[in-house]
């Protein structure tokens, strides 16, 4: 008696040392340790490292070159290193050393023996006017991007988020319909004890005991499918928590039931907290962002493309040198202009129809949660108030067959039936406490 008296003590500290696995508990685990949640993040940090690539197009470059021939009727040398440093709006200052000797092949520079230094600027006059060139373009499109992109992981995460949350109230479920199974099992073993007791009196035929065995046969399979599905879903729930269970038998629990949420939001409200925080409407924002930009840069192509370059040099033995270098094109049909702004003009348009069909989307879905929310919470009620009932009629049918006024199979089909209404009212609840989560969920509040 002691023995038993200290293993379930020993027991009890074990159960009470587990910590109860809350909802708010579950975003513990959604850290990039876990597979599911990195897989999510992963392309974002891709986009985050674009972004330094196009800020590379503004590092300081070093070039360095050397050249020297000996054909049959002339002779030559030439080598310079220069540094080229991007300042902004297309701008490049470039500054260096270089020497040339007897007779070059593609230029006709000459310079004393000593060589001379070289400081020279490139000015593209239509880009200082317009404040814009191609380096950063490319660099606000890559700070754009990697914020559109931040914003559709903040998306898949939201969506990954619910999945789990599904998965664990599911998995609660499981474990309560688990007991309940358990529970009808033991009904029909207490009940086993009394009819042997009846048939040993002579008051209940032999034919009672053979009924009774088939009704543990039948129930200890209930209760078998009933674990299956529970260790499934816990399963699929300790996969998405990438949580082994092993760990999770050690450490946690589930809990024991299904609490209701309040609902004290109205639709009105809902709709506009969903345009104020979710992610993938603010998607549309940034890639609209680039477009404009796009428009601003390519708009340059209606106008001559002007390149102005000019140099300073200062020979170590002569004096100083200049030289000025206009360049000018300009496309006659312009067709590459005309097309890009076609593009960029229907790219707007499809981004705003997009936006206002995920409005559309939104409210649609908000609205059949908030009808589906409704009829729950009739049901759930209606439910409560069947299961009392069956569990009356249930009460009053063992009654019954304890006075020996009913027989084995009404009885085994109350207590079914009960289980039933049961589960239908948990199942609601589930129902409920899933779309309410998924009403937040479609808020972008997670």
């Amino acid at each position: 008696m002691k023995i038993l008296v200290l293993l379930v003590f020993i027991l009890l500290n074990i159960s009470l040392s587990k910590e109860i696995l809350t909802e708010d508990k579950l975003k513990n685990f959604m850290t990039e340790d876990n597979p599911n949640i990195y897989s999510i993040l992963g392309k974002k940090y891709i986009y985050k490292a674009k972004i330094k690539y196009f800020k590379g197009n503004f590092d300081t470059k070093l070039k360095a070159s050397y050249e020297e021939k000996n054909y049959p009727i002339s002779k030559g040398k030439y080598y310079d290193f220069f540094i080229e440093k991007p300042i902004f709006y297309g701008f490049d200052l470039k500054a260096g050393y270089r020497y040339a000797e007897g007779v070059q092949e593609y230029n006709n520079i000459k310079t004393s023996k000593e060589g001379e230094a070289v400081i020279g600027l490139s000015l593209p006059v239509i880009n200082l006017i317009s404040q814009i060139d191609i380096r950063r373009l490319n660099l606000f499109k890559a700070r754009n991007f990697y914020k559109n992109v931040d914003f559709e992981t903040k998306d898949k995460l939201r969506k990954f988020y619910f999945k789990v949350l599904k998965t664990y109230y599911k998995t609660v479920f499981y474990k309560k319909v688990f007991k309940l199974e358990k529970q009808l099992l033991e009904k029909a073993k207490k009940r086993l004890k009394f009819i042997k007791r009846k048939i040993e009196e002579g008051l209940l035929p032999q034919i009672y005991l053979v009924e009774a065995n088939q009704h543990i046969v039948n129930r200890r399979q209930r209760l078998l499918k009933a674990k299956n599905e529970y260790q499934n879903s816990l399963n699929e729930l300790l996969t998405l928590l990438n949580l082994n269970k092993e760990e999770f038998n050690k450490k946690y629990t589930l809990p024991e039931d299904l609490k209701l949420p309040t609902l004290n939001i109205s639709f009105e409200e809902a709709l506009n907290i969903a345009k104020q925080n979710r992610p993938d409407l603010f998607q549309f924002k940034y890639q609209m962002k680039i477009l404009n930009l796009e428009e601003k840069y390519y708009r340059l192509l209606s106008y001559p493309n002007i390149n102005l370059d000019m140099y300073m040099t200062k020979d170590f033995k002569y004096d100083y040198g200049f030289k000025f270098v206009l360049n000018a094109d300009y496309y006659i049909e312009r067709r590459k202009y005309l097309g890009k702004m076609v593009e960029i003009k229907k790219g707007k348009a499809l981004i705003k129809n997009k936006y206002d069909s995920k409005i559309m989307q939104i409210n649609v879905k908000i609205k059949n949660i908030f009808n589906t929310l409704k009829t729950l919470q009739q049901n759930i009620q209606n439910a409560k108030n069947e299961v009392s009932l069956v569990q009356k009629l249930e009460n009053a049918e063992r009654r019954k067959f304890i006075l020996g006024r009913s027989d084995l199979f009404y009885l085994n089909q109350r207590e079914i039936y009960t289980l039933k209404t049961i589960k239908k009212y948990l199942y609601y609840k589930f129902d409920y406490i899933v779309n309410y989560k998924k009403l937040f969920i479609e808020l972008g509040v997670f």
